[in-house]
């Protein structure tokens, strides 16, 4: 059998883009199971519209067809259905990712959909290759994914547990994506030291409970071992001339042992890379010698998630994050000559405008090199929305509304012209700084190409709404 996994795309505000490794990963897992016959078509890295990824999947003609979609991206992916099973009738059209994990019923009310893959999805989607290779039309067995019965009713079958040993796991199908085409789309963090890249995943999952955070992985923390982790860098760095690894970990530093392991390796194996780490580190855990390690490794960015510089916004969002001692370890990351990335959001239940002016502040006088101020909203899935959907809040029922850089959720006190204001005036106070400006401009690599994309962004977010 043919199967096409495409990585489904919708324009938004401030495009970044890494190699889409969820994809990658079950293409990987489905060649391991004996279906050698898989393709990757991705539509974000092309800037395709759904008419013209139909277009390849028409002269591919597969017998299997997987979409993978973010919330915002949930739209893309039902018309590209819409149109597969208009053009190729017998193709079979499977949905899965982040959206379709936490949204089947949703999904399922499309009768374009034939199967939902629900959570982690490398074994589960190599099951349903086996069972429509086998001819079989009763899913009953096939854990973790949501499917029609002979009467129309859509089935949820019972979730299927998580891998829980990701050594066991094949390495993503690198060889079935176009490397040089990443080197030229900005990448999730943006700012880069060398074009040549691949993204990776060294772990999953995050065991904290923030309301606001996705739980595509579940909440017990898994990570790939040291050793795996740095033969799959060995690979990239030998056979596709990586130079730079963007980790896309939640919390890279939760085993700080595991972490330094990673670290020591790439230094003991001499390989002259780029480390950043977009993602974000879980500050208040973060210790000077796991900075050290990986700056001597080639770290020369990395991002510390704060969301909120205020107690009470810390608990009602459930991070609890000791802001004292991300205040310090931020500190010691920038005077070892590291970029820091800090993450900001406003918006949350209940905040008043004084808490977001005081996250501002804080933002303000503290050591990062460079910022972003989000808006909180509620993804499906998440706790957040669970309680804003109990609270009767009427949330948008277009899922592009859920694109992650700008929102007309509103679920502070904060009226929305204001807290767009506010964003505006943290964006010029953060940088309108001769001290951070001097201390950006000596850590930024690649400044001929970097400095002029920067100027533009920084103009684009303080300035355009």
């Amino acid at each position: 059998m043919r199967t096409v996994l495409v990585q489904t795309y919708h324009p938004y505000t401030q495009f970044t883009h890494v190699h889409p490794l969820g994809i990658m990963m079950i293409a990987a897992q489905a060649r391991r199971a004996g279906h050698e016959d898989v393709h990757i078509l991705d539509m974000k890295v092309e800037d395709w519209t759904p008419e013209r990824c139909l277009e390849e999947l028409k002269g591919l003609r597969p017998d299997v067809v997987g979409l993978s979609a973010m919330t915002y991206e949930a739209g893309c992916m039902h018309e590209l259905a819409k149109k597969v099973k208009a053009s190729l009738p017998e193709t079979t059209v499977v949905c899965g990712g982040p959206h379709p994990s936490v949204a089947a019923d949703d999904v399922m009310k499309d009768d374009a959909v034939d199967l939902v893959v629900r959570g982690e999805g490398e074994f589960i989607f190599a099951d349903v290759l086996d069972h429509l290779a086998a001819g079989r039309t009763d899913w009953a067995d096939c854990e973790g994914i949501s499917w029609r019965d002979e009467s129309g009713e859509v089935v949820h079958n019972p979730d299927r547990p998580p891998p829980k040993d990701l050594d066991e796991m094949p390495f993503p199908a690198w060889d079935l994506v176009h490397h040089e085409k990443y080197h030229t789309v900005p990448r999730g963090g943006v700012i880069y030291a060398h074009k040549e890249f691949a993204t990776m995943f060294s772990s999953r999952a995050c065991p904290w409970r923030c309301t606001y955070c996705h739980n595509s992985y579940g909440k017990t923390f898994r990570e790939r071992s040291a050793e795996n982790v740095l033969e799959e860098m060995k690979l990239l760095v030998t056979q596709y001339g990586v130079k730079e690894f963007v980790f896309m970990d939640d919390i890279f530093n939760f085993r700080p042992d595991r972490a330094k392991k990673v670290a020591r390796g790439i230094i003991d194996n001499g390989w002259d890379v780029k480390l950043t780490f977009p993602n974000g580190f879980r500050g208040d855990i973060l210790d000077e010698e796991l900075v050290d390690l990986l700056q001597q490794a080639g770290m020369y960015r990395c991002m510390v998630a704060v969301e909120s510089a205020v107690p009470r916004i810390q608990k009602v969002m459930k991070k609890n994050l000791k802001i004292d001692k991300v205040s310090r370890i931020v500190d010691y990351i920038a005077k070892k000559g590291v970029m820091v990335h800090g993450a900001f959001m406003l918006g949350f239940p209940s905040e008043t405008e004084e808490e977001m002016q005081q996250t501002i502040d804080w933002a303000a006088k503290s050591s990062f090199h460079t910022a972003a101020f989000f808006r909180v909203i509620p993804f499906k899935g998440t706790e957040l929305f669970q309680q804003v959907e109990h609270a009767g809040y009427e949330l948008p029922s277009d899922w592009s509304a859920y694109e992650p850089y700008q929102s007309e959720i509103n679920l502070s006190t904060v009226p929305e012209d204001k807290i767009f204001t506010l964003r505006k005036s943290a964006y010029r106070r953060f940088y309108f700084n001769p001290k951070r400006m001097w201390r950006l401009f000596k850590s930024i690599p690649n400044k001929s190409n970097m400095i002029p994309f920067l100027t533009l962004l920084f103009a684009r977010r303080a300035y355009a709404r």
